[in-house]
């Protein structure tokens, strides 16, 4: 008989895959020799993709103990966050109410026509259908989309600014509830549940376009939402059911997948119903097919070399901008084609190869890892670590043929490269129309670009609230904020530390000696521009403090509390898929109170949070008992007409615990907090000078 252990490894490795968690962890406990697979990463990564649909992390890809921490986290610690502009409800946060008028309508506060400039959790919980755990998230022009560990997919706002499908709150009491409502199918496909396992629409994979959403299955159907219904995508040239469909990537106004031996199809998103079908579950359409990629490797040896698939490579990945298909290859090489549609029939034009990114050494090693961008903005991941990035002018100089290395920059565009981007662990980046943010592997967010008419896109606070103190700049009161050019600010998820810097930008606003220190940095309504020296000095000063946030919380190289799993970004609103460490998150918070010996106790306070052990006047001792006497008289006439009752019920209606919390910050006002006594500081500009006032230089 042979024993487990003397079967070759590949073997193990082929068993591994049909254990589960418990089973796995209890073999690979057996003997010394079975614990060294205990990480193994292929398993955790297979087994936590196949448990909650998890799209590839290039952040956990080589580690099986990230894996297995992410696998055993997903389930309780995976939260939502969102933040920027929230015109069409896109941001998954509700309605709030102030109750009911004189006619018995409730007055409804609107939250939704508001920006938010801080990322904001989405109360996943507390939807009309519960979403259950989030797998993946992506934005559109008006809207953000949820995938969750089923398969099912949400939709945070509206598909199109004039679609009829736009949230709308459900009211629950007195309150409403945040909103995303579930992606549906045509009758007769039923949608997969907790219970029942549909492959025809559990969705696999998607992606969310400027105003459309791509979806694709388990079995491998393509369906596309232009409304809240979707449609089965069947190209009329293509025979996607021999020929296997791998992804699908929508875009600014065509829509695409790859197929495996043909190539990247691609189509107009909003192409309508063939003439006969207007009732079909189906979406004839013609389609377009880019030449030269259906290149694969299989058929590595059968093409001549001087065919275009021999010289374009196998694509590796693909993505959408606007009125361009941009694509990447085995063989090093960026294409660009232009999405002409309909294609002409003879003598179609092939692809052109960007060769900007290419190093002007042929000695430099150059592997392309990735290839990521939305709109107008794109970039191009090395396997070095270097992040090249491109945008629409040049796109459009090698597209007309006007690209020239030996001329002026101006048909010479060259890749943006930021310092701070590159061998920086940079995994992704999330284009929106005029911000951008960066996802390093240890979980962090660093956002760059404008926050377009203060709308938040950042998430790093308004330009007239606490964005001056990350460095904002306004050229005048309330209008868009914009970080110095390569400037990078990391997102920060904690609601203590946007107190924090609520409470030293009320500093900065005092009459004092730290005034002219506020005004210089401060948008304020008919004063001078803010001082750009001053800005970008208080904006670095902030960002190192915000570093040692979790100082002896978190040790060196761990995960913090806040781990971004995914970001996601599109015109002017941002979301990202957060795993939070409470625990950790409470320590830290512990760690800024200050021990007051002098503070009263809350417990020694009465129901007007005055303490009797501190009255001193004559006048005190009277009239407290008379305040209370008064307040007892006016509780008990309430109670008789009714009013108190109805107070009651709608405290009861309230907001659940978790919507509270969401909405408190953390500590009351008698906390003290270990900046409650600093001043705001005074530090030294870029250009040497000192910022004015009496306190000590920060250096």
């Amino acid at each position: 008989m042979t024993a487990l252990l003397d079967l070759p490894t590949d073997v193990l490795y082929t068993i591994f895959p049909y254990l589960d968690a418990a089973d796995f962890l209890t073999l690979t406990s057996c003997t010394k020799t079975l614990h060294t697979y205990r990480q193994d990463p292929n398993y955790w990564r297979t087994l936590t993709r196949a448990t909650f649909r998890i799209p590839p992390q290039p952040l956990l890809q080589a580690d099986g103990a990230r894996w297995q921490w992410l696998y055993r986290r997903l389930r309780t610690q995976t939260q939502l966050y969102t933040w920027g502009s929230n015109g069409c409800g896109n941001l998954g946060h509700g309605f709030l109410t102030t109750g009911p008028t004189s006619t018995g309508n409730h007055d409804w506060e609107d939250i939704n026509s508001r920006n938010i400039g801080w990322p904001k959790k989405v109360l996943l919980n507390d939807m009309p259908e519960p979403i259950g755990i989030v797998a993946d998230v992506q934005c559109g022009g008006w809207s953000t989309t949820l995938l969750n560990s089923i398969g099912n997919l949400y939709l945070c706002g509206g598909i199109d600014p004039s679609s009829a499908f736009m949230t709308r709150s459900v009211h629950r009491g007195n309150r409403a509830t945040s909103q995303a409502k579930r992606l549906t199918f045509p009758s007769a496909y039923p949608p997969t549940t907790k219970d029942r396992h549909e492959p025809s629409t559990a969705i696999n994979q998607f992606s969310t376009g400027r105003a459309h959403v791509l979806g694709l299955a388990d079995d491998g159907k393509v369906w596309q939402w232009n409304n809240e219904e979707a449609r089965l995508v069947k190209p009329l040239h293509v025979d996607v059911n021999e020929r296997v469909v791998t992804r699908v990537v929508a875009g600014w106004d065509r829509a695409s997948m790859y197929v495996n031996g043909t190539g990247i199809v691609y189509w107009p998103h909003d192409t309508p119903l063939r003439a006969g079908n207007a009732e079909a579950d189906a979406i004839l359409i013609d389609t377009a097919t880019v030449p030269g990629t259906g290149f694969t490797q299989s058929r590595n040896g059968r093409e001549a070399p001087d065919t275009l698939e021999a010289r374009v490579g196998q694509v590796t990945n693909h993505i959408l901008l606007e009125n361009f298909i941009l694509f990447i290859t085995s063989l090093n090489k960026v294409f660009l084609y232009q999405a002409v549609f309909p294609l002409p029939d003879l003598d179609p034009p092939a692809p052109i190869e960007i060769t900007a990114f290419y190093p002007s050494s042929s000695d430099s090693p150059f592997e392309i890892q990735d290839l990521q961008g939305s709109f107008r903005s794109f970039a191009i991941f090395t396997k070095s670590g270097n992040v090249l990035m491109g945008n629409r002018a040049m796109v459009d100089a090698f597209n007309t043929g006007t690209y020239d290395p030996t001329a002026t920059e101006l048909s010479h565009p060259t890749p943006t490269v930021i310092p701070a981007l590159q061998n920086n662990s940079i995994t992704s980046i999330a284009f929106g129309d005029h911000h951008f943010q960066a996802l390093r592997s240890d979980g962090t967010i660093l956002a760059y670009g404008a926050d377009p008419q203060s709308c938040g896109a950042l998430g790093l606070g308004f330009p007239e609230g606490t964005g001056p103190l990350r460095g904002l700049i306004a050229e005048h009161f309330s209008s868009s904020g914009t970080l110095g050019r390569n400037v990078g600010r990391q997102v920060w998820f904690e609601r203590l530390m946007q107190r924090w810097l609520g409470e030293m930008k009320e500093k900065a606003g005092m009459e004092g000696e730290a005034k002219a220190r506020g005004d210089m940095i401060l948008p304020r309504r008919g004063q001078a521009a803010q001082n750009v020296a001053a800005v970008t000095a208080v904006g670095d000063y902030f960002e190192r403090e915000g570093k040692k946030w979790e100082d002896g919380v978190v040790a060196e190289g761990a995960m913090g509390s806040y781990f971004v799993l995914k970001v996601a970004a599109a015109g002017w609103h941002t979301a990202a898929l957060v795993l939070v460490d409470e625990e950790k998150a409470e320590r830290s918070r512990q760690k800024h109170i200050v021990a007051d010996e002098d503070a009263v106790k809350t417990e020694n306070y009465d129901w007007h949070g005055d303490s009797w052990e501190d009255i001193d006047s004559p006048f005190d001792q009277v009239s407290k008992p008379l305040l209370w006497l008064w307040d007892t008289v006016w509780r008990l006439w309430r109670t008789f007409l009714g009013l108190q009752a109805r107070d009651d019920a709608k405290v009861e209606a309230g907001p659940k615990k978790e919507e509270a919390e969401e909405q408190e910050a953390p500590g009351g006002d008698r906390t003290r907090y270990t900046w409650t006594d600093e001043p705001f500081p005074r530090l030294r500009m870029g250009n040497g000078e000192v910022m004015p006032g009496q306190i000590e230089i920060t250096e």
